[in-house]
């Protein structure tokens, strides 16, 4: 029971260095407990697309569970280097290196009960109220309830068990392969004044360079897709390397400026950053990646979140949107009929023919006919839609009747720009007559691939390119017209709603049959996307805060360990004559110089990032990027405030720590 007692006194004396690393614990246990809650809730099967829901907080716990681990071994490190005086201390006094195992076993036990108790009680806690927030963000039903689910408490807590576990073999490897000397001046263990190391500072550069450059310079949603990852790569290594080398040769610069290095503050600033910049430059490029990912996190989420109303806008130009090949009249009756059972009236109906949509890709100045079947081998990320139709169509909609030639065309760009005045399908060389900029029921936006309606003199010039593109009997299928059919519908209630549209897919499966026709509507897609934007904001929350914390504690070990290393300095400072408001003032001088620099560096990684991301959210149906600019100002807004709240509230440890109390 000896060293039970020891251990206890240990974690209740020694509670400005295990504190932190208990909270930081318990609230991680919280998170994993809250989205295990969420991904093994029975109510989730309720869901509008419930396998989507799954697969995205399934992905969200697993993230979650990567930087618990993570995180877990990085604050484990701060808390040991804190506690080598005091292991160095025991062993010097009796305690072996067995007598200490024992010690940290005791430790790790009495750690880990604290932490898995009062977590996981504050993880139900909070599961109810994060259930609550959920529900009200994805507006479904009764049936999404929150449920304890015993499963997901054993979970977590054989997780924790085994994180504390390495943990606790990582401490002992730490004490083996030590001796009593080392380990008792263990926590002050400086560096030497490093080094610009100008190749590495070089190559952070170029990383850095390079992931930006990706970032601005992207052009196509797909593209942002697959080096998305890439970019992140490249800025995480740039960062990490200028941070530790671009720092010291920042610092160098400023020692070398007279004016500025020889003044109270700047001297004592400077030349004690330079002395450890190694060990701070590395926090620092964690603090600064930590803080990019909860500006780009918590932006994008809730970009998607409240921008929910702009992709709907874009995406339903009408209310439903149905089409078919074959047998457009049945697919008429069918609405008709539907519409006249239900009571629904019909609104600003648009049924139109037209070609099917052709895939191409622009080659050479020209755009070249692409197969489907060959379309995902395609190298290319670019690629072009087109569709083509009649003047006459084009009259009964818009009440213009176009004079065109043979080889004269109206041309619409849905998505996309074309400048030039000739444009070329397959070997098919069109004059644009006109360029057109509004059709009834087909609206423009930005979308992940160009696409262009073509009209044509007549339906011959259609004959004739479909020939020419499609001349086997077996690409029919492909020359076959396409009837669209979008319209809106007056109906009171939600559930009506629901409710027409259900019998109007029903009636279409049964009276065509699979493969014969397409159907959206609007009232699903807001149903579904409700629960996806939603859930994606929540995991946004979710993430967000555990960066924040992650932030605030890698702020605060870092004020404690560098107020422990200082401490003798500015002791000896003051004796000899430095004022209790020099030492404030050379304090607040080096703080702000240290902490503000992340922030800062985090902003620009955000603004570089806003074209890609802007790109990504494309494939999300969001268009409009000034409400992702007003999201981003707004989240960087308040996450600054945060970051000065951390840092004001954890300077103050940092005060009491080096200030010479008379």
């Amino acid at each position: 029971m000896f060293y039970a007692k020891l251990a206890a006194t240990n974690l209740r004396k020694n509670h400005r260095g295990y504190l932190p690393f208990l909270i930081s614990m318990l609230f991680l246990v919280a998170i994993n407990t809250i989205t295990q809650m969420i991904v093994n809730n029975e109510g989730m099967d309720s869901l509008p697309s419930s396998a989507s829901a799954r697969a995205m907080f399934g992905l969200g716990h697993i993230v979650i569970m990567i930087f618990t681990i993570i995180f877990s071994f990085y604050t484990n490190s701060f808390l040991l280097k804190q506690r080598k005086k005091e292991l160095g201390l025991y062993n010097i006094l009796g305690l072996g290196k067995r007598e200490l195992y024992l010690l940290m076993i005791w430790e790790s036990l009495c750690s880990f009960l604290v932490v898995i108790i009062t977590g996981l009680i504050t993880g139900i806690v909070l599961s109810k109220f994060s259930f609550l927030v959920l529900h009200r963000l994805i507006g479904v039903g009764d049936d999404f309830v929150f449920k304890p689910m015993p499963i997901s408490l054993v979970f977590v807590s054989l997780l924790f068990a085994g994180i504390f576990f390495l943990l606790f073999l990582i401490n002992c490897w730490q004490i083996k392969r030590t001796n009593p000397i080392t380990l008792l001046h263990g926590s002050k263990k400086g560096e030497q004044e490093p080094k610009a190391r100008w190749v590495i500072a070089i190559l952070g550069l170029v990383c850095l360079g390079a992931g930006y450059g990706i970032a601005v310079t992207i052009k196509s949603p797909i593209d942002a897709l697959s080096l998305f990852f890439v970019a992140i790569v490249l800025v995480i290594l740039g960062t990490y390397s200028l941070f530790i080398t671009g720092s010291i040769a920042l610092l160098k610069l400023l020692k070398k400026n007279q004016r500025f290095y020889y003044t109270t503050n700047h001297f004592i600033s400077v030349s004690s950053m330079m002395y450890r910049m190694k060990q701070n430059a590395a926090g620092l490029a964690s603090i600064c990646i930590l803080s990019t990912m909860v500006l780009v996190t918590v932006a994008t989420t809730a970009s998607l979140f409240f921008g929910s109303k702009d992709v709907q806008a874009t995406r339903y130009p009408r209310e439903v949107l149905t089409s078919t090949k074959l047998q457009p009249d049945k697919v008429e009756a069918i609405i008709h009929s539907v519409s006249t059972e239900k009571q629904a009236t019909v609104t600003d109906s648009v049924y139109l023919k037209s070609t099917q949509s052709f895939l191409f890709e622009p080659k050479n100045g020209s755009y070249q006919l692409l197969d489907l079947n060959y379309f995902y081998e395609s190298s290319s990320s670019e690629f072009a839609t087109m569709r083509m139709m009649t003047a006459e169509e084009y009259q009964k909609h818009t009440q213009i009747a176009p004079k065109l030639g043979e080889n004269e065309i109206y041309f619409y760009p849905v998505s996309g720009k074309y400048e030039r005045k000739t444009i070329e399908f397959q070997g098919q060389t069109f004059k644009i007559k006109k360029v057109i900029n509004d059709f009834p029921g087909i609206k423009q936006q930005e979308d992940i691939a160009d696409a262009f309606i073509v009209v044509v003199s007549n339906q011959s010039v259609i004959d004739k390119c479909l020939k020419q593109w499609y001349p086997k009997d077996s690409d029919k299928t492909r020359t076959t017209p396409e009837y669209n059919f979008m319209f809106n519908f007056k109906l009171d209630g939600e559930k009506k709603r629901l409710d027409f549209v259900q019998s109007l897919r029903q009636q279409l499966q049964q009276q065509l049959g699979e493969g014969q026709y397409t159907f959206d509507d609007e009232e699903t897609f807001v149903k579904e996307n409700q629960v996806f934007t939603g859930g994606f904001f929540f995991m946004g929350i979710i993430f967000g805060a555990t960066f924040i914390l992650a932030t605030a504690l890698i702020i605060y070990y870092k004020q404690i360990s560098e107020g422990v290393d200082d401490r003798e300095r500015f002791e000896i400072l003051q004796k000899v004559g430095m004022s209790h408001h020099e030492v404030r003032k050379v304090i607040r001088s080096q703080i702000m110089m240290v902490f503000s620099f992340p922030l800062v560096v985090a902003v620009i990684h955000l603004s570089f990032a806003f074209p890609l991301i802007r790109k990504l959210l494309i494939l999300f149906g969001l268009v409009n990027w000034q409400l992702f600019l007003l999201v981003c100002g707004i989240v960087t807004i308040i996450f600054a405030i945060l970051y000065f709240v951390v840092y004001r509230l954890t300077a103050r440890s940092y005060y009491q720590l080096v200030e010479r109390r008379s």
